[in-house]
């Protein structure tokens, strides 16, 4: 017993001086790192196969990444921390042909000066490509299609055998990390790089990233990049055998950029998303309810949108397949996976007409001649421009009857044919197109705030703010214009043909303005905000969640907490009222003495009845087996997949010089000579005074 518990002391002493060891030697930084996806050719991002090190050197300039890379003298590797806007194809090609490049870490928020929000040039460059994702959109055949994002640099394409990592003083524990970094950076200058000790990081960034999403797939080593979209109509009882046509309500969900944990997107899919839930809470106070309309309205949110329009071409898919279900599950399907099949309700043949929020946050420069308010441009496929001239004439004289729907004085929004200037563009890249793609004769407006290019902020890590005056003026232009548009084709009447009873209805759907700056914070800077918490109770969580990432993630590898809340939110937008019952309450504050129905679900802690949805988004080139594993269906479809890793992250540490380096190895190499010396010798006394074998 003494002999175990002499062993178990000296093994617990043993750990607490290895760890005070640890301590003193290195600083664990919080990570924020660039990671590798795979598609059907190749990979992208960042991995590095063995730990990198490197000493910190700060450029904050393009003149000081020149100096670094034709500067002799220095003799390690470095960790080069430069402004993300600085973070170029040219500047990383320009670092790596130095050959003495480790590590990037790019800054994308810093308390520095250099650093901050208002050191961000006014001309941005899209790290996406000049057309994103339009390999597999409307006109994919198309070689000479429009190029809607011309500046795209394609730095998100690209395949880097180094870690990248990003510093962002958006919370208390980045905050901490971006300090110790920066602090240890100014101590690297000040000692001129070259006076020892200094200052190192040192990587673990390995990814089991194998060739492609194919071969990655097979060995287990990837998931499917996905996530739920979401879908609602105030129909509850809406079949596919109705013969009612659906008018569709559109928005992307998701957005991308190189460092997931940072994506934002707000001109990318924020603004969009927000347009489309404003839109959904005014049309559900029409005077007229919208389920006794002569048409459906059908509200979809996209997610994966950003990976080959992954969620939209999913559920394209799903509603134009007669699904057969090989392992049923009551209202759900086993083999193949369906968590419920009551999208088949909806017949693509019905669908009578779309509108799509796209981009409309005005975070671009302004447009010249336009005025003082938002501008916004409705865009139609000009190869079935005929399908679509009625309701693009619709959707600009409702904006012309809008009138001043913003809260700014003398700001008035206008919206116009983005063709208007005689050219002939089609859709920027969009959810509808996958609708397109199966039904090319459905009537398709999509709206956004540019006519020719998309906003340079597109899938930037720079894309994470917003104006409070000027991005909810076009929010509400926007929905007040899409709401209104979808409402008269829901009715199927125009202005001209309305009865007294529906100018009256018409005239009750307006803009929540609160509601729209309440949606943007909620979205970008804190998730546990009352309008959220009113819904899902995230505050009573031990750790309440703040800025949350709108990258859509894996696909069943984690929680979705924007698609939780689309989905609470329509549900509640589009929940079927009783007149004759109060409604049960209690479900969530109560859930051991309140139970729903078995028809019903517990939203904001109320029992509703609402033909609200999840639907799977992931890309249709990728089919699950009936073990679960996902194989490719189809490699010229998107296959988007998300490598797994081992743990991530970096630390901070002391590195002395070469020389003493090799010093510290003579010396090191001595005492173990000297140890194993000792030990042998120690040995054989021991054997003879003991006299023991």
């Amino acid at each position: 017993m003494l002999k175990r518990l002499a062993i178990g002391l000296a093994a617990a002493c043993a750990f607490v001086a290895a760890q005070d060891s640890y301590d003193t030697i290195y600083n664990d930084i919080g990570s924020l790192p660039c990671v590798r996806l795979l598609n059907a050719t190749g990979t992208i991002g960042c991995q590095s196969m063995d730990a990198a090190t490197g000493v910190l050197f700060r450029t904050d300039t393009q003149d000081d990444i020149q100096q670094f890379a034709s500067q002799g003298g220095l003799v390690s590797k470095y960790t080069v921390v430069m402004p993300y806007w600085l973070l170029t194809n040219a500047n990383v090609d320009l670092l790596k042909s130095s050959h003495k490049l480790a590590a990037i870490i790019a800054v994308v928020n810093g308390t520095d000066p250099v650093y901050s929000p208002s050191a961000r040039p006014t001309i941005n460059i899209s790290p996406d490509t000049t057309c994103p994702n339009c390999e597999f959109g409307l006109y994919s055949d198309n070689p000479n299609q429009y190029q809607w994002n011309p500046t795209g640099s394609g730095l998100l394409y690209s395949q880097f055998d180094f870690p990248i990592y990003a510093l962002n003083t958006m919370d208390v524990r980045n905050t901490m990390s971006y300090n110790a970094v920066m602090q240890a950076a100014n101590t690297n200058r000040f000692r001129g790089y070259n006076n020892f000790p200094l200052k190192a990081l040192q990587f673990h960034a390995f990814m089991w990233a194998a060739q492609d999403a194919g071969t990655c797939l097979r060995k287990g080593w990837c998931t499917p990049v996905g996530g739920a979209s979401v879908w609602a109509t105030p129909s509850i009882n809406i079949t596919s055998t109705d013969n009612k046509p659906i008018v569709v309500i559109s928005a992307a969900m998701d957005s991308r950029s190189l460092f997931h944990d940072l994506t934002m997107g707000v001109e990318s899919s924020i603004s969009s998303m927000v347009t489309l839930l404003a839109v959904a809470e005014a049309l559900s106070r029409s005077s007229i309810p919208l389920d006794t309309m002569p048409n459906h309205i059908l509200y979809t949110l996209f997610t994966a949108e950003a990976w080959g329009f992954s969620g939209s071409q999913r559920f394209v898919q799903d509603i134009s397949t007669t699904i057969d279900c090989l392992k049923p599950n009551g209202a759900s399907c086993t083999y193949p996976f369906y968590s419920d099949l009551d999208f088949e309700r909806i017949n693509p043949a019905n669908i009578h007409a779309i509108i799509e929020a796209g981009q409309v946050g005005s975070l671009g420069p302004a447009t010249p001649g336009t005025g003082s308010g938002p501008t916004l441009y409705a865009h139609i496929d000009n190869t079935q421009a005929a399908a679509s001239t009625a309701l693009l004439d619709q959707i600009v004289q409702v904006g012309s009857t809008v009138g001043n729907v913003t809260a700014a004085p003398n700001s008035t929004g206008t919206i116009q044919a983005a063709n208007s200037d005689g050219v002939q563009r089609g859709l920027p890249p969009s959810s509808s197109m996958s609708f397109l793609k199966a039904q090319p004769q459905i009537p398709t407006v999509v709206v956004t705030d540019y006519q020719k290019e998309m906003s340079l902020l597109t899938s930037s890590d720079l894309d994470d703010s917003w104006d409070p005056v000027k991005t909810v003026n076009s929010i509400q232009l926007a929905a007040s214009i899409i709401s209104k548009t979808a409402w008269l084709q829901a009715q199927g009447v125009n202005n001209a043909t309305m009865t007294p009873a529906q100018q009256q209805a018409i005239g009750s759907i307006q803009i929540n303005g609160q509601l729209v700056s309440d949606l943007l914070y909620c979205l970008t800077q804190n998730y546990s905000c009352p309008l959220v918490n009113s819904y899902l109770n995230v505050t009573a969580s031990p750790n309440p969640p703040t800025r949350l990432p709108h990258y859509t993630g894996t696909l069943y590898s984690q929680s979705q907490p924007f698609p939780i809340f689309a989905w609470s939110f329509l549900a509640n937008m589009t929940r079927v009222q009783n007149a004759t019952s109060p409604p049960v309450t209690g479900c969530s504050s109560n859930p051991l003495v309140v139970q729903c129905a078995s028809d019903q679900y517990c939203v904001g802690d109320q029992c509703i009845l609402t033909m609200t949805r999840y639907h799977d988004a992931f890309g249709v080139g990728i089919a699950m087996a009936e073990d679960n594993s996902y194989y490719i269906k189809d490699a010229s479809k998107p296959v988007w997949v998300e490598a797994t890793w081992d743990p991530i992250g970096l630390r901070l540490f002391d590195v002395t010089s070469p020389r003493s380096q090799k010093v510290e190895l003579v010396v090191g190499v001595l005492l173990t000579a000297l140890t194993i010396g000792l030990v042998v010798v120690s040995k054989r006394v021991i054997k003879k005074t003991l006299k023991t074998d």
